[in-house]
């Protein structure tokens, strides 16, 4: 082994506690690095694959009713590769033991389960043969969710008449990899679930005879989706098209789009914050080692050394710290990544999905870390180069103290000698001192930046759940109908209260914009739905013309006082143009709402109930959900409780494990940068401290030197910290928002209160283990020792 290399395995070995400190912050970069780009690529070659495999189609549309005829027509269409019918329909099931509605989405396949776009993956039975009544195929989430297998029956009211259903298989498509009722914001695999069964028999089942009410479509090579979707309109028009849409427009791809976008801005947004912190720790250890070993250097350049042999011996110290955090953090990325890769099967539904890394993430996650190492080491390895032997070898120049600007404060403050020698010392090294207040607000930033997303959560919640919706229950109608179906609604023993509301598709446009969006309208005395701001306030709906949204405001390029073209897909079809006379800032979804009155004349076809809200007696309960499921006219029904319980539990189980990772991440920050700051200035204080206690000074007034000097550097960067914290919370939060969800900016004082007790302990604790040093000081052996 060369001498140099011989020394640097000593140096790594007598300073070890800094270098792992150091090695554990590029660690936590590094598994951030590979947890979030991992699971990034995996789930997107997985959805890739998956959709090459099942041909997913690329353009989607339904329809009221057409022949199935009509599927030929739609593939002459310029662009078109190949087009398929189905019939979908939706259905409640009866299943004993249970009180709640749960409601069902049946699809039609061929024979044995087969289609050509949007296949059907079997995990286990049979598919159902085409003819044969009420063989079904059941999603595997829902069957884990209730308990079925192959061979169990169900019960279900299909288009109005009962059936019975037989389970032969269990299996999955990629229409379907997050599944979610109408009207739902998460999947509740034990209240919704997705059927197949064979064309002939949901063709006797719904009375669609050769029709469909469903088409779906590929694309050739270089075809403008806008154009085909735009001829695709025309042609169902005459049979009840409700707009057809692109893949990005699809429920579940979007969902799935909108998970790989937060992964993506994980990517790049955390790990350079610890990067940065290693960074200036390597430049400030590196810093002090070469200051102490000046005489060292000057000998070996005396003996022959050259700059470059001297300078790479240096930086191979950096490179060696940063290879361990390397090996941290690609064995607790991968292990993060598999752990969240799990939690993504509870909700992404495919017939496989692994959490592969392949050999470029770890490279990149490798060069990385020692990228940020070796620009930390740049610093000192221009000290190695600039000095000459003779230099080297002299001592350094002493400081030169004097009465600085916080030494003045301290004596108009009133500081003990002890405060003296604490603000001192910080004066002395600003630089330093500054990269420790740096570093530690940095971790308080990171832990306050992701614990805020809790707050966020909440008050999206809250808004929602609370403010925005006063029923208990919501009745979906399997189609629009009159103030008939209210009467009948109300006369349910134990409801209390009911309105309508109705949900009417149509397409905005702005000049070369549109959007496919469902106009929502209520009644202007509405007492169990508003409208709720981001600000908290109640925005009522316009006598008329609409209310926007700001994100779909914002992509159709309107503000309040323009007009939008609006071109029903509902009702009489009508084509006109609508002031937009607000918009409203929303948490969840691009939407647009209309009073009631001023959606009736859109759609023209006297039938203002889509749905029905209630708010009932919960002594009466069971009973008026028994009453619900046996009429013909109800589509399904959703308890605003069962929704919000169920998103609870959703951040239970991926949030929190989220921020415990990041709390980890952050601790391991304050320990890197509070352990290498407190070591330092042991070092360098060492004679000083011992002096003292020859003088007379207790352990205690020595040990407060130092604790005093991190606790005052620690206590100074809490408010940095919670600075940068709402900085980067707000730049985090914006950049986590998509169409799907505009997560709030909402940070509470608890989340505050939390995020600077965790830095704070974690700096105490590491604080505590170098003030141990002071009380096993060697007094005899630091004050003979040469500085």
């Amino acid at each position: 082994m060369k001498a140099l290399d011989l020394k640097l395995l000593r140096d790594l070995w007598r300073i070890r506690g800094q270098a792992l400190a150091i090695a554990l912050v590029v660690g936590a970069a590094t598994a951030t690095f590979v947890m979030s780009l991992g699971v990034y690529r995996s789930l997107m070659e997985t959805r890739d694959i998956y959709y090459e495999r099942n041909h997913f189609a690329d353009v989607f549309s339904g329809m009221t009713r057409a022949p199935r005829s009509i599927v030929g027509r739609i593939e002459t269409i310029e662009g078109v590769r190949h087009a398929e019918g189905r019939i979908i329909q939706y259905a409640t099931l009866d299943i004993p033991g249970r009180v709640e509605s749960i409601r069902t989405v049946i699809n039609s396949v061929g024979e044995g389960g087969e289609t050509d776009l949007n296949r059907l993956t079997l995990v286990a039975g049979r598919g159902p043969r085409s003819s044969a009544a009420g063989e079904i195929v059941i999603d595997e989430a829902f069957a884990d969710a209730n308990g079925f297998a192959p061979g169990d029956e169900i019960d279900a009211l299909i288009y109005g008449t009962r059936e019975r259903l037989t389970v032969v298989g269990i299996g999955l498509a990629p229409d379907y990899i997050y599944a979610i009722a109408p009207g739902e914001l998460i999947p509740d695999e034990s209240r919704f679930g997705i059927f197949w069964m064979g064309e002939r028999a949901l063709e006797a089942a719904t009375n669609r005879t050769e029709a469909i009410n469903f088409i779906s479509m590929t694309l050739e090579r270089g075809a403008s989706e806008a154009e085909v979707i735009r001829r695709l309109d025309v042609i169902l028009a005459p049979f009840g098209g409700t707009g057809a849409y692109g893949r990005d427009d699809h429920p579940s791809n979007a969902f799935v789009d909108n998970e790989l976008m937060q992964l993506d801005v994980m990517t790049t947004t955390i790990p350079p914050v610890f990067l940065i912190v290693s960074t200036f720790l390597v430049y400030i250890v590196l810093g002090r080692l070469i200051s102490t070993e000046r005489e060292q250097i000057g000998l070996l350049k005396a003996f022959g050394y050259t700059d470059g042999a001297i300078a790479w011996h240096y930086l191979k110290f950096a490179l060696a710290i940063s290879a361990l955090g390397i090996l941290i953090g690609w064995a607790a990325g991968a292990w993060m990544g598999r752990g969240m890769t799990a939690l993504y099967t509870e909700y992404y539904r495919f017939p496989f999905l692994y959490y592969r890394i392949s050999p470029s993430i770890f490279a990149i996650a490798a060069l990385l870390a020692a990228g940020s190492a070796v620009l930390g080491a740049m610093g000192g390895v221009r000290t190695v180069i600039g000095l000459t032997p003779a230099i080297a070898m002299a001592p350094p120049q002493p400081p030169i103290y004097k009465t600085g600007f916080l030494e003045r404060v301290g004596q108009k403050a009133g500081f003990t000698s002890i405060g003296h020698m604490i603000v001192r010392h910080i004066g002395r090294w600003p630089v330093r001192s500054g990269i420790t207040v740096f570093g530690v607000a940095l971790s308080l930033g990171l832990l306050f930046s992701t614990m805020q997303f809790l707050d966020g959560t909440n008050e999206m919640l809250e808004a929602n759940f609370f403010r925005a919706q006063n029923q208990d229950l919501t009745v979906a109608l399997i189609e629009a109908g009159n103030e008939e179906v209210l009467h009948n609604l109300a006369s349910i023993p134990g409801v209390l209260r009911v309105e309508a509301t109705r949900a009417a598709s149509a397409r905005l446009r702005n000049g070369h914009r549109s959007e496919r969006v469902a106009i929502e309208s209520a009644s202007s005395n509405t007492r169990l739905w508003s409208r709720i701001d981001a600000s908290g306030r109640e925005i009522p709906l316009p006598p008329a013309g609409l209310m926007l949204s700001g994100q779909l405001a914002a992509k159709l390029d309107i503000r309040a006082g323009d007009r939008v073209e609006v071109d029903m897909l509902e009702g009489r079809r009508i084509r006109t143009q609508i002031p937009v006379v607000t918009t409203i800032s929303e948490y969840i979804g691009s939407r647009a709402y209309a009073d009631s009155v001023t959606l009736e004349r859109l759609t023209r076809d006297n039938s203002p109930v889509g749905s029905a809200l209630l708010r009932i007696d919960p002594a009466a309960r069971e009973d008026i959900l028994d009453e619900l499921r046996e009429m013909p006219i109800v589509l399904g029904v959703t308890e605003r409780r069962a929704t919000l319980d169920k998103f609870r539990e959703m951040i239970d189980d991926n949030m929190i494990t989220m921020i415990g990772f990041y709390i980890a991440f952050a601790s391991a920050i304050v320990i890197g940068v509070v352990y290498n700051s407190a070591r330092i200035i042991f070092s360098e204080r060492a004679r000083e401290l011992a002096t003292l206690r020859v003088l007379g000074y207790h352990k205690q007034e020595v040990g407060l030197i130092l604790l005093g000097q991190i606790a005052l550097l620690v206590a100074l960067a809490v408010p940095v910290g919670c600075l940068t914290g709402y900085a980067l919370g707000q730049s985090l939060a914006a950049a986590f928002s998509s169409d799907l969800f505009r997560l709030p900016f909402a940070p509470t004082r608890g989340t505050y209160g939390f995020s600077i007790v965790v830095v704070l302990v974690a700096a105490a604790l590491t604080a505590l283990i170098v003030a141990r040093r002071v009380a096993r000081l060697d007094m005899v052996r630091v004050l003979k020792a040469r500085d």
